[in-house]
């Protein structure tokens, strides 16, 4: 940590004297502030450009469908991946029920779970948006060399490797600790 001299006019505790920030804690701060709007504005992008294929399926429907694709879940897992509550889950995956993009279907395992999965209609409509999302987001990415595209892709995936073994982590613990209660 540097610390550096300020401006004698400089009220306060510590009059005269500021920390600086190293080069790594300002490129993260700048991080914190680009990924969110990056992500903001992909996103604005993206959904101008599949507004037409758009125009039943807001944005939370679109998470869900998006999420489901590929795997089937139960309510539960559904509202605890959207951060939701089971009820609010519930009123999205009611609409595109009615639009026949997700199916209920018992849970081989478990009678009483009713799991949630894409219909073939929602999954042919994932499946083109999809397509589109990579077709626009190829185009905003050409401005990359093919060098930049790889070191960019390593390294979400180094962080993506990062932040999955961090929520196993917190998982394993939760875990355990709710076990050392219930023996308590």
């Amino acid at each position: 940590m540097t610390i550096a001299p300020t401006k004698p006019d400089a009220p306060g505790p510590g009059y005269g004297l500021v920390r600086e920030q190293s080069t790594r804690e300002l490129l993260i701060d700048r991080y914190c502030e680009l990924q969110p709007q990056l992500q903001r504005r992909m996103s604005a992008l993206l959904h101008d450009e599949l507004h037409e294929e758009l125009h039943t399926v807001t944005d939370h429907q679109l998470v869900v469908l998006t999420y489901l694709r590929g795997q089937s879940v139960t309510m539960r897992e559904l509202a605890k991946q959207l951060g939701v509550g089971e009820s609010a889950a519930t009123a999205v995956v009611d609409r595109l029920v009615r639009q026949g993009l997700v199916v209920r279907c018992d849970d081989p395992s478990d009678r009483r779970l009713v799991r949630l999965a894409l219909s073939d209609a929602g999954e042919s409509a994932v499946t083109e948006l999809h397509a589109k999302a990579c077709h626009k987001t190829a185009s905003l990415l050409a401005v990359l060399s093919d060098d930049q595209l790889a070191q960019l892709v390593g390294i979400m995936e180094t962080l993506d490797a990062e932040a999955a073994k961090e929520t196993s982590a917190g998982c394993k613990t939760a875990a355990h600790d709710r076990n050392h209660q219930e023996q308590a």
